[in-house]
């Protein structure tokens, strides 16, 4: 992140430092509609765009209220200086989101913040409103590849997605297939016969079902693969007998034996096949977790956790993967002091004072720099040939971690 004393955060981001400054935005709302959003694609002509923003300046002026009038155009200034800072528009385009983020009435506090998104914006877009306009944005933070889950016994079947780090149920199903006991006065071959009948019927409806979930994910490149899982042999029929559309055949990467069927399944499929899987997001990050938690309980010295230890075994080139809580709002801020003595302190950033009494010489020490752990520990990780990964919530093992401080370390060697 930029240095406190800059009111904009020029961003040319990856998804994690899009959904970051995302929730930023999202949480802002204006008294009226005085927060401006402006898209611009690759390839835009920025003196035209520099015209239309001092036209919308101009055309404010028809705003009755004061106090909204000199937000909005106040907003658009600052905009359109940073427009005309750019000579052309980055690879993919740039979005700048400007307004009144004051929660006094009569004392505004006009920010800026520019986007410079990981993936192209698709067209241009402004408006001025009570919030900012955020779903082109959000948009880009989802990954859309995923791998299809189907489980499946002759009773019920679920068919599903892991998309990310998160398992969605597309379909439940439930069969008319009887149990092998029959029906009074039915002879034992016609009985069966009608058995195969339904378990056939019911097999082309997960088939049919597996189509209309997974194929044009297939079809656009989206779908790394289908696990397929369940307590008995139906799940072989289903692969085997060729009930799957031929390209979703062809996509089938595993089948496993559960303990059950159903929807409640789809979470023990994607446990039991992870060595199939080891691409999936959700799968890394178990894994490393994993890694950082056997390391503590054998005592070998090669994992930390909090942010001091960490950064401290970071600064000593001992780190091989630093883990950090995506939820984690925590903020790394160094001061000092008029001796050159200096300070670092990890806060909640509301929290963080613009001075501090230096332990070295008792004088105040200014806060030089504040900046967000991810960007703080990431920046030494840079230089230090250390991997950063940001780990989610939405599985166990990222819960534990966050219930650990969010923030972890493997390490090369033993520093202690």
């Amino acid at each position: 992140m930029s240095n406190q004393n800059n009111d904009s955060d020029n961003l040319g981001m990856d998804k994690y430092e899009l959904k970051r400054v995302l929730n930023e935005l999202e949480d802002i709302r204006g008294r009226n509609t005085e927060l401006v959003s402006l898209y611009i694609p690759a390839g835009y002509d920025m003196s035209k765009i520099s015209e239309f923003v001092t036209s919308e300046q101009s055309e404010a002026e028809n705003i009755k209220s004061k106090h909204t009038r000199t937000n909005v155009q106040d907003a658009l200034g600052k905009i359109g200086r940073k427009v005309k800072e750019e000579q052309q528009t980055p690879e993919n385009g740039v979005a700048f989101f400007s307004g009144n983020v004051s929660d006094t009435e009569g004392r505004p506090d006009i920010k800026i913040w520019e986007v410079h998104p990981p993936q192209p914006i698709e067209s241009r877009h402004y408006r001025c409103d009570k919030e900012f306009v955020l779903q082109p944005l959000k948009d880009m933070v989802v990954d859309d590849r995923v791998y299809g889950l189907i489980v499946a016994d002759k009773s019920e079947a679920a068919i599903g997605y892991l998309q990310g780090n998160s398992i969605k149920t597309a379909y439940t199903l439930d069969s008319n297939v009887p149990g092998k006991t029959k029906a009074g006065g039915q002879s034992a071959q016609r009985f069966a016969r009608l058995r195969k009948e339904m378990l056939k019927t019911f097999l082309q409806e997960i088939a049919d079902k597996s189509k209309s979930a997974f194929l044009s994910k297939a079809r656009e490149d989206k779908l790394l693969g289908i696990i397929v899982g369940g307590p008995g042999f139906v799940k072989e029929k289903l692969v085997e007998d060729g009930y799957l559309h031929q390209q979703l055949q062809d996509k089938v990467v595993v089948t496993k034996s559960l303990g059950h069927s159903g929807e409640g399944a789809l979470k023990e499929l994607v446990s039991k096949a992870e060595e199939s899987i080891q691409d999936s997001q959700a799968v890394r990050e178990k894994n490393i977790v994993n890694k950082f938690l056997e390391n503590l309980k054998e005592e070998n010295g090669k994992s930390e956790y909090g942010p001091e230890p960490v950064k401290e075994a970071l600064d000593m080139g001992a780190v091989d993967t630093v883990l950090i809580s995506e939820d984690l709002e925590l903020f790394h801020a160094t001061y000092k002091c008029d001796n050159g003595n200096r300070r670092e302190i990890f806060e909640e950033k509301p929290e963080i004072e613009e001075e501090v009494n230096c332990p070295q010489c008792s004088k105040n020490m200014q806060l030089e720099e504040i900046s967000h752990i991810v960007d703080a520990l990431g920046e030494v990780a840079e230089n230090m040939g250390t991997d950063l990964e940001i780990i989610s919530t939405s599985h166990e093992e990222g819960r534990r971690l966050m219930n650990m401080g969010g923030v972890a370390a493997i390490l090369r060697y033993r520093i202690r």
